[in-house]
């Protein structure tokens, strides 16, 4: 059986096969050595294929994908009955974003209300009457093994997902521009089905993924299975299974002499190979520290420009994003002057450094080429034609961020309008208005200074009496002024000046500032921010 690409932030496993015996320890490794938290094995038989679905670090159920391409959903035990019967079968794990990962258990889980043929009905068809209902969906498109998930809201596309190989459909300006181009580039017809029920529990059996039996997972469901299946004792327990698990809090053995305590350092970019997730190499942890976010504050972002088109935003919640022009990188660039492996972002010793990865065209931090360089926020990196900027949001914004790994995964996953409206550039007003009043508004300028704005009123120009000078041969004298309104907001208004004002990318009159908005002036650029 072909093997079905769904969409995917990054491969991490590719493996030919894995021996059923090592798969507890390759679990292990990628959701708490690598702090991978939400993802999916998918498990390729010769008659269909599994998914193993895993939230918060934790089993949530089990997919399956016959012959004829459908799709049902069964606990957790099945993925590990069907693995013992085919224990030669290709392997892959693919980290996802936790909206994608609703969207693909809905998929499975329910049956969908509406389903459309895209070549006997047009796409943007689908679209209108979809968005004339007003309501939550989820969409599954699927192009024979090539599968795609849109999220609606209030009936209208705010996030698609798409698979490897889906082309310059990203680079799209709305959602709804991606889904129509997406339909009208596939070699073959495309089915949509549409999903009203955007409400998915976890299988059955997951309430047995406890601090106890999570290493011990293979042994758990195979034994749940047996005892399904009649061929197990009544009185057999599992209870067994955690009594005889080692203690978590044993020490750990010192690392023989010539050995590193570290495992080797693994490319997220590079799928891992069975060998390289099961190194013997063992890394020295309390168990009282195991599973420690990455981030003990904020989680920085990264967002991707083209022009002044924003084409995402990429959160550094996993401690790593690579760059790069093949898919299996966490930002994904199609342009043949990218490389294929170019940069990563990393964390490392408590610092967030952007390293270039031996790239034929180099990686530039604010105009400069770099080989290593600690990034602070509001860092600009230029690859090629694109333009990232770095962010950390400040604490009234941590709240919105994903959150913490949780031990159990046995929670009702459901769209979040307030979270989507985040993944897609809005911010929530209320929350906003409320923290203004304790934060302290600054400007950002181009040599990283601070300006805080304490006066009524604020003058941006390349005259000499402008609160902040700015050069260029198309800025104005008095360019643009930024004002104190009556309810204690800050305005921003254009004045004069060849070169326009812009704000996020798009050219203004005025504009009401929210904390993280980007100013453009010629080729100089401020950020508004609200500080304590």
């Amino acid at each position: 059986m072909p093997s079905p690409r769904f969409p995917a932030t990054a491969t991490l496993l590719d493996a030919r096969q894995c021996p059923l015996d090592k798969f507890d320890a390759l679990y292990t490794k990628i959701t708490q050595e690598r702090r991978i938290a939400d993802g999916y094995f998918l498990h390729v038989h010769p008659t269909d294929t599994c998914l193993l679905f895993v939230v918060n670090g934790c089993p949530f159920g089990t997919g399956r994908i016959n012959e004829e391409q459908e799709c049902s959903f069964s606990d957790i035990r099945e993925y590990f009955a069907a693995y013992e019967q085919n224990p030669e079968s290709p392997l892959s794990f693919f980290v996802a974003d936790k909206r994608l990962l609703l969207g693909l258990l809905i998929l499975f889980r329910h049956t969908p209300a509406v389903k459309f043929k895209a070549d006997l009905v047009d796409m943007q068809e689908i679209l209108e009457a979809l968005g004339e209902r007003k309501v939550d969906l989820i969409l599954g498109l699927r192009s024979e093994d090539e599968w795609a998930v849109s999220i609606c809201t209030k009936g209208r596309p705010a996030l698609n997902f798409f698979p490897p190989g889906a082309g310059d459909v990203v680079n799209e300006v709305t959602p709804e521009d991606q889904l129509v181009a997406y339909a009208r580039t596939r070699p073959s017809r495309i089915a949509v089905d549409v999903y009203e029920e955007t409400r998915v529990k976890p299988a059955g059996d997951a309430s047995l993924v406890t601090p106890e039996t999570r290493g011990h997972l293979t042994e758990v469901f195979l034994r749940v299975a047996a005892k399904a299946q009649g061929e197990v004792e009544p009185e057999l327990e599992l209870e067994v299974v955690a009594r005889e698990s080692p203690a978590t809090d044993e020490a750990p053995s010192p690392p023989s002499k010539g050995q590193t305590s570290e495992p080797p350092p693994i490319a997220l970019e590079t799928p891992l190979s069975v060998v390289e997730a099961l190194a013997e190499v063992a890394r020295p942890s309390d168990a009282a520290t195991a599973g420690t976010p990455i981030f003990t504050g904020p989680i920085p972002e990264v967002s991707l420009f083209l022009g002044d088109k924003q084409l995402g935003t990429f959160s550094m919640v996993s401690g790593e994003l690579t760059i790069g022009r093949t898919p299996g990188n966490s930002i994904i660039i199609d342009n043949v002057g990218v490389s294929r492996r170019h940069a990563v972002i990393r964390v490392k010793e408590e610092k967030v450094l952007l390293e270039d990865l031996g790239s034929a065209n180099g990686t530039l931090v604010r105009g400069q080429k770099i080989t290593s360089h600690e990034l602070v926020d509001g860092d600009e990196i230029t690859v090629v034609k694109h333009r990232l900027v770095y962010r950390v949001p400040k604490e009234w914004q941590a709240s919105l961020k994903p959150e913490p790994i949780e031990d159990i995964g046995q929670k009702t996953m459901y769209i979040d309008t307030t979270t989507v409206g985040q993944a897609v550039g809005v911010r929530p007003g209320s929350r906003t208005e409320a923290a203004a009043p304790t934060l302290r508004p600054r400007l950002i300028l181009p040599d990283l200074k601070k300006l805080a704005l304490e006066t009524e009123e604020v003058i941006l120009g390349s005259g000499s009496t402008c609160h902040i000078q700015l050069s260029g041969m198309f800025v104005g004298k008095m360019h643009a002024k930024i004002v104190r309104t009556k309810e204690g907001q800050f305005k921003i208004q254009h004045l004069g000046g060849l070169a326009g004002t812009r704000v996020n990318g798009e050219k203004i009159a005025e504009h009401v500032l929210k904390h993280g908005d980007e100013i453009e002036i010629g080729k100089q650029k401020l950020l508004f921010r609200l500080e304590r």
